[in-house]
């Protein structure tokens, strides 16, 4: 595990607050998807607890806790994360009552004993109450780092417990050199714009299959505002895929034909390779209804995650879209 370029300025503030013993016990590193949060906090916590860091501050790999955090029983160092068991999907109060009491114990290496907990607004509105008690009274020696994509949904009493670390999306001249290096199917800058520029989530998308399945939801998309598809077949379709990056690609699209309604030659597109396709479709459609089809997007996106049903959310987008599309 190596540092990603982008985070250089990052790593060397936090190596000074530790060389000067200016740490806090709550650290919340916040930014988007993609941009290496959580690499970022392993690597901050394997080089506290690391016996022989080298100049910079990076773990040697080598030592003894080194080795246990590679295997995953050090025993100064906790992963908190949601219950794969809970269908809700969040990180429940259980789960922090016993975070609450292990942290009251002694450090087995007299260091530090380091907390990670993400995506830390899915802790449960009770985890979330529990949490803010240990902040309240943080164990001595002990650093809790949480990663958010959405900081806005934590308790604003937690997130001013915690000290702010934000990870912005980083420059292109920075993300994509490292990208060239990584990739081997897609093209990388058009890999870079499908992830709106962070470059980990497009490195994920360098998947012949996840190119193509993005093509033919694509294609259905075209078809609906065109209206030559069934939206309830449509929505069927879309309701087997990943929700979330539907969700992703689905505004991405409409948000590609707000700008190239706004602005001749858009700086910045999520779909660069279908300027022309979006340019064609953007002409024929009302920029209001456009704008109302994303807010509801949005709204929509929100109830997947509340669990309510997917089928009748996705027929009442599709349909929504359809009938949108030919108001025009």
């Amino acid at each position: 595990m190596t540092l990603l370029p982008w985070q250089n300025t990052i790593w060397s503030r936090l190596q000074q607050m530790r060389d000067s013993g200016r740490l806090p016990h709550a650290l919340l590193f916040s930014g988007p998807q993609g941009v290496g949060k959580e690499l970022f906090a392993q690597l901050f916590a394997k080089s506290l607890l690391c016996q022989e860091p080298d100049s910079s501050g990076l773990p040697c790999g080598h030592c003894q806790p080194c080795h246990l955090l590679a295997s995953g029983v050090h025993p100064d160092f906790t992963n908190i994360a949601p219950d794969v068991e809970s269908k809700s999907g969040e990180i429940l109060v259980d789960t922090i009552r016993g975070l609450a009491f292990s942290t009251t114990l002694t450090s087995t290496a007299g260091s530090h004993r380091i907390v990670l907990l993400r995506p830390a607004e899915r802790m449960s509105n009770s985890a979330a109450n529990a949490f803010l008690k240990t902040l309240e009274e943080p164990p001595l020696g002990t650093l809790m780092i949480l990663i958010s994509d959405r900081p806005s949904r934590l308790l604003p009493t937690i997130r001013s417990r915690c000290q702010l670390i934000g990870f912005a999306t980083p420059p292109a001249e920075q993300a994509l050199p490292w990208l060239e290096a990584q990739v081997n199917h897609g093209d990388p800058a058009m890999l870079l714009a499908l992830a709106g520029g962070t470059p980990l989530r497009a490195l994920e998308l360098d998947d012949s299959a996840l190119l193509e399945q993005r093509d033919s939801l694509l294609t259905a998309f075209i078809a609906l505002a065109e209206g030559r598809t069934d939206p309830v077949k449509v929505a069927a379709d879309w309701a087997k895929q990943d929700l979330n990056m539907l969700f992703e690609w689905w505004s991405g699209w409409l948000i590609d034909l707000l700008q190239l309604q706004a602005v001749e030659q858009p700086v910045t597109l999520f779909n660069k390779d279908r300027r022309e396709t979006f340019k064609q479709l953007a002409e024929r459609l009302d920029s209001g209804e456009l704008q109302r089809n994303l807010q509801r997007l949005y709204r929509a996106r929100q109830d997947v995650e509340a669990n309510l049903n997917s089928q009748l959310l996705l027929e009442s987008l599709t349909i929504d879209w359809m009938g949108r599309a030919a108001n025009r």
